[in-house]
């Protein structure tokens, strides 16, 4: 029998593809989609070139998603639960979490779950995190390192959820398998992309007992939008237009061997 599992995410194309992914391999109950914040694409603090800057950056990730992803909705025989920014951790999401008693809830793109939440359903909430924790945790996670010419911390990690902030035992961690002519966009959604293929099969293994979590180390660093300014951003497509992938692919066994990643399952 299939494993009963819900979706806490949010609405864009990639969050759909997930969706996809979990419908195809397990009983996806409900999927409940939180709004993002208005303030990530709030530029009206910016100058003029910033501001376009900026509104470039999020059409051409809208663009490349569609290119990876496609237009697809969410799977139409799965419930849709629709939230505004804030309010996924309400009654109304614990009461139907209770009624669903699912035996995972996957959470991806989402705002901080509150502890009465996790509490509610102990080691059953898991994190698809975009970035590999400890280095890199919060948000953003896929763009700082590329700020901080570090690709050897580009990836994902799948991690039980707990109250501090992807602080959670890991599951599991991938890199992306990247080539020299990747784009920004294109490493973030080959990441995604990668998770997506492998999220069931490691909800399964995880289920039956052939993985035992990791406990996390201390952070390396703690990544905030707020902090991504427009002149980090910049900075991040300044490193990979000068070749910073390939530069890395060039000595990368000998360099991701000093950052060895948490790997429990066969791909």
């Amino acid at each position: 029998m299939y494993m009963k599992t819900v979706l806490l995410t949010s609405n864009s194309f990639r969050h759909r593809y997930i969706a996809r992914c979990l419908a195809a391999k397990t009983d996806l109950q409900l999927i409940i989609t939180e709004e993002k914040s208005d303030k990530i694409i709030n530029f009206s603090a910016l100058d003029q070139e910033d501001r376009d800057f900026q509104k470039m950056h999020f059409a051409e990730r809208e663009r490349f998603e569609i290119q990876y992803f496609g237009k697809e909705a969410f799977p139409g025989n799965v419930l849709e639960l629709q939230l505004a920014h804030g309010e996924i951790n309400s009654n109304l999401i614990l009461e139907s979490l209770q009624g669903l008693s699912p035996d995972f809830i996957i959470l991806f793109g989402t705002s901080i779950i509150k502890t009465e939440l996790l509490q509610a359903f102990p080691d059953r909430f898991v994190n698809l995190h975009l970035g590999l924790s400890p280095w890199y945790k919060g948000s953003a996670t896929n763009l700082f390192p590329l700020v901080d010419r570090r690709p050897e911390f580009l990836g994902a990690t799948f991690h039980l959820a707990r109250p501090k902030v992807d602080a959670g035992e890991i599951l599991h961690q991938i890199r992306p398998e990247l080539e020299k002519d990747d784009g920004l966009h294109d490493i973030g959604n080959k990441i995604i992309r990668q998770a997506g293929k492998i999220l069931s099969k490691l909800l399964y293994s995880y289920q039956e007992g052939k993985i035992t979590p990791i406990r996390q180390s201390n952070s390396w660093k703690i990544c905030k939008i707020k902090d991504l300014s427009t002149e980090k951003l910049k900075k991040a497509y300044e490193n990979m237009e000068d070749g910073m992938i390939g530069d890395y692919l060039q000595k990368k066994e000998e360099i991701d061997a000093k950052w060895p990643i948490i790997s429990n399952l066969q791909e």
